[in-house]
């Protein structure tokens, strides 16, 4: 049984990672024959049929800014301006697309960035672990995983001292984590937030 987290926070985390945590964090379930962009749901395919069109072109446009406003988007695929204000509201009401702000959380002054390779025992499902991790404040990321591990967490903290605590209070005194390895990251050298979308042949715009 996973026990609700009750992490030691170190100064001004909690603060910090708000930014971020409702940006980034989440649980992105990686399996055969899914697509990190196109949810396996029964509406699935439904969904890839609204990005096509005018409605995929205002996506590339808004990746690129997230500022835009519906006049210039509109104004750059020679539609009205209230057609760009429909299309998006429609999109995120069916949660197509969200509004966020992306932090760095090493210019915030949190010093130490971690991904580690948790393995999970019997004692616990994929993603009852995935849910344990994805509530603490210090990650900003979680995805379950094929392979070496069962689960990939991303961790930002304010100090390697900050990251033993992180680590002996939520794997090494786990009692379903088996086996945890960090990977320290020493410096950031690309951050990516835009994907390239792909586009179904036979549905069309809504």
């Amino acid at each position: 049984m996973i026990q609700k987290p009750h992490s030691k926070k170190t100064p001004d985390s909690k603060k910090t990672h708000s930014l971020v945590r409702s940006n980034v964090a989440g649980i992105r379930d990686v399996t055969p024959g899914r697509s990190k962009t196109q949810p396996t749901t029964a509406d699935g395919r439904k969904r890839s049929s609204e990005l096509e069109g005018i409605n995929l072109k205002i996506i590339e446009l808004l990746q690129e800014d997230g500022r835009a406003t519906f006049s210039s988007i509109a104004e750059k695929l020679g539609v009205s301006e209230s057609t760009v204000r429909t299309r998006v509201t429609r999109m995120r009401e069916k949660n197509m697309i969200h509004f966020i702000t992306v932090t760095n959380p090493l210019a915030l002054g949190q010093s130490s960035w971690a991904m580690l390779g948790i393995s999970i025992g019997q004692s616990a499902t994929g993603t009852q672990a995935a849910e344990y991790f994805r509530e603490l404040d210090e990650v900003v990321y979680v995805m379950r995983i094929a392979g070496r591990y069962d689960l990939l967490v991303e961790v930002v903290v304010e100090s390697p001292a900050a990251l033993r605590i992180f680590l002996d209070q939520h794997c090494y005194e786990s009692n379903f984590v088996t086996n945890v390895e960090p990977m320290v990251g020493l410096g950031l050298y690309k951050s990516l937030y835009k994907w390239e979308i792909p586009v179904s042949q036979n549905d069309s715009d809504f």
